[in-house]
């Protein structure tokens, strides 16, 4: 009897033990750059004609982000997250009377909270709900038909994997409802998503 409570004793003590480093090892402040490629798909429809239409491109996508983190209970985690991404997803057209227009998605930044899970003190699966919002150009034959700042949902999926205490990689996928674009007085409404699949490198400090 006196071993099996001192083998009980143990056991927790180590369960203890565990939960509190894998807490601490991701809470804390951290910063990071990501790099990967964006996916942008829209949907054209002429309300007045009824002709739909669908366009699509993709291009790069690369900036920085940086949060807050902290373990709760055993394994989870919550945290919030600011990020930036540079550049250019373009999408041409030309029509029947061979007019070219142009939309380009460029800059981003964005706001999220993440929610976490930790399977083991390396590696951490994440939920991240937030909201984003992008610079979108139209351009027709080449010159400037205008901009816009569109915000945008985009939740998120990804893991974090800890090489060592400090330094950890990134694997996320967002997926961003918008942009939609609808002009007063116009026939052509645009609904838009993206899909974004990057790569990351982080510190935490």
């Amino acid at each position: 009897m006196k071993k099996f409570a001192m083998a009980v004793a143990t056991a927790s003590l180590l369960g203890g033990a565990y939960a509190e480093s894998c807490a601490s090892s991701v809470s804390g402040f951290y910063a990071g750059v990501q790099a990967g490629v964006n996916s942008l798909s829209l949907k054209v429809k002429n309300k007045d004609t009824g002709v739909k239409n669908s366009l699509g491109g993709k291009g790069f996508a690369g900036g920085f982000f940086a949060g807050y983190g902290m373990g709760l209970g055993s394994c989870a985690y919550v945290g919030g997250e600011l990020y930036l991404n540079l550049g250019n997803t373009n999408i041409s057209q030309v029509d029947d009377t061979g007019s070219k227009s142009t939309i380009t998605v460029g800059y981003n930044y964005g706001a999220k909270v993440r929610l976490g899970y930790t399977v083991s003190q390396q590696a951490m699966i994440f939920l991240g709900l937030g909201a984003e919002r992008a610079k979108i150009s139209a351009k027709n034959n080449g010159e400037s038909a205008g901009s816009k700042q569109k915000i945008s949902f985009a939740p998120s999926v990804g893991v974090d994997i800890f090489a060592n205490k400090n330094v950890f990689v990134r694997t996320e996928f967002t997926q961003v409802f918008g942009p939609n674009l609808t002009e007063k007085n116009s026939d052509v409404r645009v609904k838009g998503t993206q899909q974004r699949f990057a790569l990351g490198l982080g510190y935490k400090f």
